[in-house]
């Protein structure tokens, strides 16, 4: 099949690099025309050069050039991110390593508002309730940023920031469709009401095969297959109260189905997996003047997991791992500049998560717990060019306690373009409700037959001691933008899985324990978590984003990163979860007629995933993009064809079972 679909491959990519090759008309300017803002290194509005932190952003045009219809495919652009797709559940994404099936160390929000799920503490990508084109920008911070968002931005932060209605008016229809099956259909109405209230309905439906089935290629025994569809629907208001208020609305619902499993696989067998999430955000935000606002912002989510099905073979055993998940959270934050040279941030927070699961829990009982948390950041310029960043976040986590995340960081201007950053904090991560409440089992009648994670002990929350050396600089005059930074990061407490032998000393049976059949020189386990050894992580990354008119735009990113683990760890592919580089490139040019090329290339060294992955060699994958725009001057009608891993299928998360597949696609957006 590789071999038979090459040529068009082949055609595509020879298409693109000769549309490169021309000289365009006159181009428009790409210059930065100011700095970036950007709002998520500490919750406040601020230039790149005064961040506390390292952050990553990509614009709309980065978006767009990279023809990636997914959410977390646009993380592959972030120094030192990695990204796997995997047929048995959400994607996963990693920031140096340590990725495993469940990225519960990154937090992830929409304009502000936490989405992981209170169950694992991961993300679930593919039924996020917005889509790609619903996106203005991704603001990530590459690294622990818990004095500025508490538990759980522990390995760094995404926030996902939303086209806003009032940028936008008419009607957009986009249609996409390809290989295997694929297709996304979508549309986006706007408006403008006299009465100050700005506007948008967006809608989408998608369906994709990432993988297909296939065997191990060291056992022979069968792997997973997958096919996932969802439907979106999503509206968002805003409204101008008086020149000093304005109040926002944001809801949003999505419904999917994957099909997953295997026909050959007793255990696995084929099935679908329905999921719903739901979400409501109001938002209040009242200014004082220039420097001073206050911002009031209540948020609800919710989340609805359903997946039952009958083992074939020896034994029928029903299997049911239904859940549900909630998150309701209020957050008020109050800005200020108190002198010339000071700046201010106060805030507070409280949420309450529920979750609920007979697999996950051996019970119908819901769990719950309430947090709270009080942040703040106090900014001084003592000099003109020396600023410095004092955070900090105080956090009553349900299970974990209460802990302080404080960070110190000093950004110095070398010139009104460029600035040099020390950045030092201490981060912690609180166990989700699966972490440190489990109790898996496996139940045929009263009968409990089986059991997975079974957590008996507490555990502490992990913890993170962080410092990174920054450089920045936004040329304007040469279109470029420089990112460099140096990082160490010292972890204790980190959590994951050890099993023990049912039966023997401290690994009790559970009640009612009649387990399945089983050889008796493999005797039935249970898994828990512990809090295993420390790790070390240091390394360096930098991103160059340069822009000149005739040329086009290159964004590169590259980092090198070494993990060190305790003689004592429980896992020995800690060492090796990491590649020790990983590089993204993205070229875009703009060509006569209004034509557009771009070509994207995304290499890591060899790595381990951690827990259900394992070892993944070298990966390189190159994606292409020719795009064409028509109609009126102005208008954002466009055609475009888009191939993905032209190179071929590539091993993803497990090498020896999964193989992601290529896709090449034409898509369609009508503007009017």
């Amino acid at each position: 099949m590789l071999a038979h679909h090459f040529p068009v491959r082949a055609a595509l990519c020879a298409a693109v690099l000769a549309a490169a090759s021309a000289q365009p008309a006159a181009a428009s300017d790409l210059f930065f025309e100011d700095i970036p803002i950007v709002l998520t290194a500490s919750r406040m509005a601020q230039s790149p050069l005064d961040a506390p932190v390292a952050v990553t952003v990509i614009d709309r045009e980065m978006i767009r050039a990279s023809g990636f219809t997914e959410i977390h495919d646009l993380l592959r652009l972030v120094p030192g991110f990695l990204v796997a797709d995997w047929p048995e559940g959400s994607p996963m994404v990693a920031r140096h390593g340590l990725g495993d099936a469940y990225d519960r160390r990154i937090k992830v929000m929409i304009d502000g508002r936490t989405v992981n799920r209170p169950l694992w503490g991961d993300t679930a990508w593919l039924d996020l309730p917005i889509r790609v084109d619903d996106i203005e920008r991704m603001e990530v911070v590459r690294g622990a940023n818990g004095a500025a968002y508490g538990v759980n931005a522990f390995d760094g932060v995404i926030n996902i920031i939303t086209r806003s209605p009032a940028t936008e008016d008419g009607a957009t229809v986009i249609t996409r469709a390809g290989r295997r099956g694929f297709y996304d259909h979508g549309f986006r109405l706007s408006g403008h009401d006299a009465g100050g209230i700005d506007w948008r309905l967006s809608g989408s439906k998608r369906g994709t095969e990432f993988f297909r089935a296939r065997y191990d290629d060291k056992t022979g025994t069968p792997t997973f297959a997958e096919d996932v569809r969802n439907a979106l629907l999503n509206f968002s208001a805003t409204a101008q109260l008086g020149a000093h208020d304005e109040v926002g609305l944001h809801v949003a619902l999505n419904d999917g189905v994957a099909e997953r499993g295997n026909a050959e696989d007793w255990e696995e067998q084929p099935r679908d997996e329905e999921t719903r999430s739901r979400f409501l955000h109001l938002s209040w935000r009242h200014s004082f003047g220039p420097d001073s606002d206050l911002s009031v912002n209540l948020s609800h989510q919710d989340e609805r997991f359903r997946a039952r099905w009958s083992t074939i073979g020896p034994l029928v055993v029903p299997i049911d791992k239904n859940s549900d998940g909630r998150r309701d959270e209020l957050e008020l934050q109050f800005t200020a500049r108190p002198a010339a040279d000071w700046r201010l941030l106060l805030g507070a927070g409280v949420r309450r998560e529920a979750v609920r699961s007979l697999r996950y829990f051996n019970s119908d009982a819901t769990l719950s717990g309430t947090s709270s948390q009080l942040f703040g950041t106090l900014t001084w310029n003592p000099l003109a060019a020396l600023k410095l960043d004092f955070g900090g976040t105080l956090e009553d986590h349900h299970y974990s306690g209460t802990s302080f995340s404080p960070r110190l960081a000093m950004n110095y201007l070398l010139t009104p373009e460029s600035a040099v950053r020390a950045s030092a904090g201490l981060s912690y991560r609180a166990p989700s409700f699966f972490e440190s409440m489990a109790y898996e089992t496996i139940r045929v009648g009263n009968a409990v037959r089986w059991v997975g994670v079974r957590q008996t002990v507490p555990v502490e929350p992990e913890r993170v001691r962080h410092f990174e050396l920054g450089y920045v600089a936004h040329l304007r005059e040469l279109g470029l933008a420089l990112d460099v930074r140096a990082f160490h990061e010292r972890f204790d407490r980190y959590l994951d899985s050890r099993s023990c032998i049912i039966g023997e000393p401290r690994c009790n049976p559970p009640e009612s324990f009649d387990p399945f059949p089983h050889d008796p020189l493999r005797p039935p386990k249970q898994f828990r978590f512990v809090n295993s050894a420390d790790l070390t992580r240091h390394g360096a990354e930098f991103s160059v984003d340069w822009r000149r008119p005739g040329w086009g735009r290159v964004v590169l990113s590259q980092a090198f990163i070494d993990i060190d683990a305790a003689a004592a760890a429980s896992d020995r592919d800690f060492d090796l979860s990491s590649p020790t580089t990983i590089t993204s490139l993205l070229f875009t040019k703009e060509l006569p007629q209004r034509w557009q090329a771009s070509l994207g290339y995304y290499r890591h060294g060899e790595m381990y995933w951690l827990n259900q992955g394992d070892r993944v060699p070298v990966t390189n994958r190159f994606d292409a993009r020719l795009a064409h725009r028509f109609g009126p001057a102005g208008s954002d009608n466009e055609f475009a064809i888009v191939a993905q891993a032209v190179n071929g299928r590539y091993p993803e998360f497990y090498a020896r079972q999964f193989r992601h597949e290529p896709q090449l696609f034409a898509s369609l957006r009508l503007s009017w």
